[in-house]
């Protein structure tokens, strides 16, 4: 895998010195490091398409396609692609990315267009919704398909987390504390489950 970037960094113009460093850099910051040895066709779907990422931004490029860049990646990744794509225009390049997911939800500034029926149209965005984020605590061996159920759900994932603490739940569960005749709570009750949510669909955020 690390020779296939070196040989793709020398392609795109670097010197052999600034090839080594670019190819170490982006192994390092996408967590390839295990994989330094192992050949393309060995490697997983995931791994593959962070070494495409990595390729492509060996050298900064003055324009990034990006197909279905979210496809296949871990949680961490997925939350780098947009890093990316804004060093990219930072460095006043352009990015193109493709998707089928609904995965640019992550990328609020960008312009849209649809493909429908041989015709490309700009979609215009809609009217603000309103939207809660509810925090959620799940096992680590569990928060891959967590984050891809929510996903499927239509939930937003704003970014996922590996120092989550869970806090211990209410004494006394919302559904069975006591409330006072005049309907306010009682000291210590926990406020019920429909105060934590607005009206319209919530955006998750998975720790």
């Amino acid at each position: 895998m690390a020779h296939y970037l070196t040989g793709m960094a020398r392609m795109a113009g670097l010197r052999a010195t600034a090839a080594d460093d670019a190819v170490a850099s982006w192994i390092d910051r996408l967590g390839l490091s295990a994989f330094h040895s192992v050949r393309l066709p060995e490697l997983s779907k995931g791994t593959a398409q962070k070494v495409g990422l990595a390729q492509a931004m060996l050298r900064t490029p003055g324009l990034l396609v990006l197909d279905e860049p979210w496809e296949g990646l871990d949680a961490a990744t997925r939350e780098l692609v947009p890093e990316l794509i804004a060093e990219v225009l930072a460095a006043d390049g352009a990015v193109l990315v493709s998707d089928h997911r609904g995965e640019t939800v992550r990328l609020p500034t960008a312009r849209r267009w649809s493909v429908a029926d041989g015709a490309l149209t700009e979609e215009t965005p809609s009217a603000e919704e309103a939207f809660a984020v509810v925090e959620v605590a799940v096992p680590t061996a569990r928060v891959a398909d967590t984050v891809a159920r929510l996903r499927a759900e239509g939930h937003h994932i704003l970014r996922v987390r590996a120092d989550a603490r869970p806090t211990a739940p209410p004494a006394h569960p919302a559904s069975t504390s006591p409330a006072r005749p005049d309907g306010e709570r009682a000291p210590g009750q926990p406020e019920a489950a429909e105060d934590v949510h607005t009206v319209g669909q919530a955006a998750e955020e998975a720790r």
